[in-house]
């Protein structure tokens, strides 16, 4: 072999391994089926008309009242298919909170939206939704995710669902949280925490401070997710890791694609999407490691800038 032929064969098997990467990466960027990203989870962009929607339709905020705050998942859920949020900021002033469930209502049909989700979408008979408070958390079981193989089940430290397997961790809120305050706008607003506040159950869940976490609590992680039994639906309500259920069935699955659906009510002021599935902001995780290893009282004294303090102790 000459020395031009030894260049030119050097040359074709760079230029085939160039070839490959690049397709690699395509992969890897979603222009092919194969091991591509799955899309991050977003909310519809129809909601009522109290809600801001913001960092790529995964944070929503409910700008004034303490109604009209209804929303919705952006793409049906498979069954199995877990959708979760953290709540990031409460309102003073109002009773009630948030509301989660399933829905067949289609929002991208722009279907009249009631005020409330309760009792206006469920009155449709296409719903089923439940207030996230102890009261009402505690009227379903508590059970065990291995309870619901095998569309969903747990090894390992991991979640293993339809859609892919998650850590165990993702479920739990993150450590140290304190609440951030919003203040009422005066709006119909009542003084009472009463849903926040109560003596509502002896059950009561607390954090490894020793500390009480109520269900809407700031830092709560708050999911949705259905099984299929005997060819109909089953809803499960997962808090802080936590499955309850099954808290609706006989949901008639086959009858039209199941959304998830969100009400940002009374003292709920600001939810995010916890993306499970996809790749999560750098921003998010981050935040989240950081709230595993170190304490409330000590973010203060992080040689970090202000603003991003205040974002770590959910004040911006």
């Amino acid at each position: 072999m000459t020395c031009l032929e030894g260049n030119i064969s050097r040359f074709v098997i760079i230029s085939n391994r160039k070839k490959k990467e690049s397709r690699a990466c395509r992969s890897v960027m979603g222009n092919d089926s194969f091991f591509s990203i799955p899309a991050p989870v977003m909310f519809h962009e129809y909601h009522g008309r109290n809600i801001i929607l913001s960092e790529n339709n995964t944070v929503a905020y409910r700008k004034s009242g303490y109604a009209y705050g209804i929303t919705f998942s952006k793409e049906p859920l498979l069954p199995g298919e877990i959708f979760l949020l953290e709540i990031e900021k409460f309102e003073h002033g109002w009773i009630g909170n948030l509301r989660c469930g399933l829905t067949q209502e289609n929002p991208s049909t722009n279907f009249d939206l009631p005020q409330y989700a309760l009792p206006g979408l469920v009155e449709g008979g296409q719903s089923w939704i439940l207030p996230v408070s102890t009261a009402d958390i505690n009227l379903f079981d508590q059970t065990y995710i291995n309870k619901l193989y095998p569309t969903i089940y747990e090894s390992n430290n991991h979640i293993h669902t339809s859609k892919g397997s998650i850590p165990t961790s993702v479920l739990l809120p993150s450590r140290h949280k304190m609440p951030s305050l919003c203040y009422s706008d005066g709006e119909d607003s009542v003084h009472s925490m009463s849903s926040l506040f109560s003596e509502e159950s002896a059950d009561e869940n607390y954090n490894e401070n020793g500390e009480y976490m109520y269900p809407a609590d700031v830092g709560s992680r708050i999911g949705v997710t259905y099984v299929i039994r005997d060819n109909l639906a089953e809803m499960y309500i997962l808090l802080n890791g936590h499955v309850f259920g099954p808290c609706a069935t006989g949901i008639p699955y086959k009858s039209g694609p199941i959304y998830a659906v969100i009400d940002l009510y009374g003292t709920t002021k600001q939810v995010r999407i916890i993306q499970t599935f996809g790749i999560p902001s750098l921003k998010i995780a981050c935040r989240d490691k950081i709230l595993q290893q170190v304490s409330h009282s000590k973010v203060f004294h992080l040689p970090l800038p202000e603003k991003l303090k205040q974002f770590l102790t959910y004040r911006s």
